[in-house]
């Protein structure tokens, strides 16, 4: 069913499924709108199925779409990287686009910094941010759906993980709750309700590593639980809880007047951040100079 059929139709159902959404798609691929719903009535007809059904923001794959971006996304990824690599890469003058995963920490604190190395050695190169979740990133890699993942926790699975940088925790606390010299006293973390993001934010393993030497302090069944960092200073600023907080990337943030961040009355653990890839992404000189940019922008 595939062997016949055009490359860049492929591509064409392949960013229409990633970006839900014909304009989105045909900015990335550079090419008109018309062109892009010229490609949908090809491929329709191709499998003799709709593929897509408009929704009120885009479009919705069907079920065959599903399956069919399953089956194909990883191998058109790395043929799409090595056709685009057929001469050396060059930053300078490349309209490539990248596809990272972050959690929504790693957008405020990082992303920046990673953006403005970018645009300093390859002003037309854009970049895509795709939600980070633990549990799915390593297939995300290995199936070519990102080119790199930042997280906090090790991924299982056949990916190249490497570390950037060492980070620790502090507490976000209340803006008027007194303190310990700097540190919030063992009582006021106990009594206070506890705030907590989800695991599926890649902060398994620090959760765990807190809660075992805060063990008689701290509760293991956090008061609330979210899915993002961003939410936390408010949470803790309007209604007085506490939250485990990368100390590194919060003191980088501007906090909303109601909360402060404090030390932990026991000594920080600390959590290795990693620059997740697939084992051979070097093998191309694009995604190669994407991770050398990410590293040398963030590793300590």
């Amino acid at each position: 069913m595939l062997a016949s059929m055009d490359l860049n139709l492929l591509r064409t159902f392949v960013e229409v499924y990633r970006a839900k959404n014909l304009t989105s798609a045909a900015e990335t691929l550079r090419v008109s709108q018309p062109a892009v719903s010229h490609a949908l009535k090809r491929l329709r007809l191709h499998f003799d199925d709709p593929l897509f059904v408009r929704t009120g923001t885009g479009v919705r794959p069907t079920r065959l779409a599903a399956d069919l971006y399953a089956e194909i996304s990883g191998p058109l990824s790395h043929i799409v990287a090595r056709t685009e690599d057929g001469t050396r890469f060059e930053p300078a003058t490349s309209h490539r686009r990248f596809r990272i995963a972050l959690t929504d920490l790693g957008e405020a604190g990082l992303l920046p910094r990673i953006l403005l190395a970018i645009a300093t050695a390859a002003p037309n190169v854009s970049i895509e941010v795709v939600t980070l979740d633990i549990d799915s990133v390593a297939h995300d890699v290995l199936s070519g759906d990102i080119d790199a993942a930042i997280t906090s926790s090790p991924v299982t699975g056949q990916v190249h993980q490497e570390v950037l940088f060492q980070d620790r925790y502090a507490c976000l606390v209340p803006a008027d709750l007194e303190d310990d010299e700097g540190r919030i006293r063992v009582e006021d973390l106990s009594r206070l309700p506890e705030a907590r993001v989800g695991a599926a934010a890649g902060h398994r393993a620090i959760t765990e590593a807190v809660t075992t030497l805060g063990a008689g302090v701290l509760s293991r069944v956090a008061h609330v639980e979210v899915p993002r960092f961003t939410s936390l200073p408010w949470i803790v600023a309007r209604c007085g809880y506490v939250a485990i907080v990368p100390i590194d990337a919060f003191a980088a943030l501007a906090l909303p007047s109601g909360a402060k961040l404090l030390e932990l009355p026991f000594p920080s653990p600390t959590t290795s951040v990693h620059l997740i890839s697939h084992h051979d992404a070097d093998a191309t000189s694009a995604t190669a100079w994407f991770l050398a940019t990410v590293r040398s922008t963030l590793a300590a």
